[in-house]
């Protein structure tokens, strides 16, 4: 009864211990996730690292749960029971553990073996994961272009991997615990063989013989046990080492030490000579020069991949620069704590990306003290108050996953109203009215206008129409600016510019036709 007691207590300590474990683990792997930059996104799929986040976590916690839980109870079992064969018989002692090094050389081989292939079945769940995030993302798209076959065999071939790797995993375990039991029971026949002969030659007494095979007997179980017992910490070991490399992973943005955190930011912005790349020998911008004072006004258009969203990124420092290249406010951006940067800036992206939450929880995601009137402002400025409300729970509608019971322009106004909602000293607009009419955009303009006078605002559009107010215009080409000016000076220059003005006037008068 004592030792049920005793064997409860301990358990229930040590599966307690390992949740706990597990969920200072998690919490610090997803702490961890957000610190990195955004260039390590870009080379790990979504998938993976969820499944690093759920699969690895809980093989790494049975380590510290049920593997500590059998651990101890097999050495407390060899701790209690070696001596008390010893004390009954030494030399017996000695013939029983003679299959012991057996155990080593079968630990030894296994180990690695299930490590290894513990590792390849995880990877793959990686890749799974990755192809089942895809498509549950890119459901609708997979709907239009009727790619379901196709999608549904790449499931398949991916499943069919991960099941023969696990096969593969599974047969390795399933010969190492038989080759315990029958390494116990060499053992034993040892025992057996040897004892016999003791008790012939009345070198040990029947009794003593009997207590000596009853306790050779209680060491059955752990023997056997410590199969399942290696195989789960190669499995957590396995599992941590894929984890190890998001934790051993490092922002390529390092802060400085006495880094500037400003009370108010003023929006002088200030590229010098700057030059970019995702990828050594491909520049994605060349020798960009460019001075935007504070409270002015820029507007950034060119052709598709000429690098515009890359130059509107790097205003909020999420990829690495050297010195000299991008001053805010006269300052090196380097100089700038990420944090205190930021918090002044605002960013509606091409991608508008809202979360399951109500409406209100949206827009007030920057700022959670925003009070119900200031929530209201936000929309309105962004023109979609009124749409808000005649919704069945007004603010408080929830949305669905990434905002998908809610249109194109809808979705873009409530990203608008979340970021003017924070109002930021620069507000970066990127391509943020694609999806709204003419009439809507000059509302929402005609709200920065009066209300923002004193930001710096930064609109990123293919229309000329959105950008024809702003102090200064730039077109970028091949990551290059070609032109710099007014709507005026501009148009006067006859460039890029000049055509994109004048056909897109053609076509505004074509449809006016229709």
């Amino acid at each position: 009864a004592l030792e049920g007691v005793f064997s409860f207590l301990m358990r229930r300590s040590i599966i307690v211990a390992s949740r706990e474990i597990e969920n200072d683990l998690r919490n610090d792997f997803f702490g961890k996730l957000l610190t990195l930059p955004q260039s390590y996104y870009q080379n790990h799929p979504t998938g993976d690292i969820m499944s690093r986040a759920t699969n690895d976590l809980s093989a790494v916690r049975m380590i510290f749960g049920p593997g500590i839980a059998y651990s101890t109870n097999t050495v407390m079992a060899f701790l209690f029971v070696i001596p008390m064969m010893l004390h009954i018989s030494p030399t017996l002692t000695m013939f029983a553990l003679i299959p012991f090094p057996i155990v080593a050389i079968l630990v030894n081989r296994f180990g690695k073996a299930i490590y290894k292939r513990f590792e390849k079945v995880q990877e793959q769940l990686g890749d799974l994961t990755t192809v089942a995030q895809e498509n549950l993302s890119g459901n609708t798209v997979i709907k239009w272009f009727t790619q379901e076959k196709h999608e549904i065999e790449k499931f398949r071939v991916q499943n069919e991997t991960y099941m023969y790797r696990s096969i593969d995993h599974v047969k390795v375990q399933a010969a190492f615990h038989p080759s315990l039991a029958l390494t116990a029971g060499l053992a034993l026949a040892m025992i057996i063989l040897f004892g016999g002969r003791l008790v012939i030659n009345d070198q040990i007494t029947i009794g003593e013989f009997t207590a000596f095979m009853l306790y050779a007997s209680i060491l059955i179980w752990p023997f056997i046990a410590l199969g399942w017992v290696i195989g789960v910490f190669q499995q957590g070991a396995a599992s941590m080492k894929r984890m190890q490399k998001v934790f051993d992973a490092q922002s390529d943005i390092i802060e400085k030490e006495n880094a500037l955190k400003p009370d108010v930011l003023h929006g002088e912005i200030e590229f010098s000579k700057l030059a970019f790349e995702y990828e050594e020998n491909r520049p994605v911008l060349s020798d960009i020069t460019l001075h935007v004072p504070a409270q002015q006004t820029l507007g950034v258009i060119g052709p598709t991949g000429s690098g515009k969203t890359t130059l509107i990124k790097l205003i909020s420092h999420l990829y690495p620069l050297p010195d000299g290249v991008l001053k805010i406010d006269g300052k090196d951006i380097n100089d700038y704590a990420l944090s205190a940067l930021r918090e002044f800036i605002g960013y509606v992206p091409q991608e508008n990306f809202l979360f399951s939450a109500s409406i209100r929880e949206n827009i007030a995601y920057g700022r959670k003290d925003a009070t119900q009137e200031d929530i209201e402002w936000a929309a309105k400025m962004a023109d979609i108050h009124e749409q808000i409300v005649e919704f069945p729970d007004g603010y408080e509608s929830l949305l669905g996953e990434k905002g998908l019971n809610l249109s194109g322009g809808q979705k873009q106004r409530i990203s608008i109203a979340r970021a003017i909602l924070c109002r930021p000293r620069i507000l970066i607009l990127d391509d943020a009215f694609s999806a709204l009419d003419t009439h809507t955009e000059d509302r929402i303009l005609g709200n920065l206008e009066t209300f923002f006078p004193d930001r710096t605002v930064i609109l990123v559009s293919h229309r000329v129409s959105t950008l024809q107010n702003c102090d200064q215009i730039i077109v970028l080409e091949d990551g290059r600016i070609t032109e710099k000016g007014t709507h005026e000076e501009l148009v006067r220059n006859r460039k890029l510019y000049t055509w994109i003005y004048e056909k897109q006037l053609l076509e505004e008068e074509l449809e006016q036709v229709d």
